[in-house]
């Protein structure tokens, strides 16, 4: 079984290639990403341990996306590059 810390570590390693390659965004599927940790069907019960880590790597720069032509599950476009630490506080 693959955890929600296993798909979350892959999605920072992804976060820091695409860094280290310049680029500003990064969208991550979640069925290509379950597949590439897990090995396992894409519709496998535990699917929602990577839709978890997805949403929770969220920050308020990223944003969902939709396409109707596409059955993902979940689809998230990653602005980057993302802060490090915890985001401050607004008082």
């Amino acid at each position: 079984m693959v955890s929600t810390d296993q798909f979350r570590q892959e999605i920072k390693s992804r976060f820091k290639l695409a860094g280290a390659q310049g680029r500003q965004d990064l969208t991550i599927e979640c069925g290509e990403l379950y597949r590439s940790i897990s090995k396992l069907p894409v519709f496998d019960p535990w699917m929602i341990f990577c839709c978890n880590a997805m949403r929770a790597e969220m920050a308020k720069t990223d944003r969902l996306v939709f396409d109707e032509d596409e059955s993902s599950l979940l689809k998230i476009h990653y602005s980057l590059p993302r802060m490090e630490g915890p985001a401050p506080r607004s008082n």
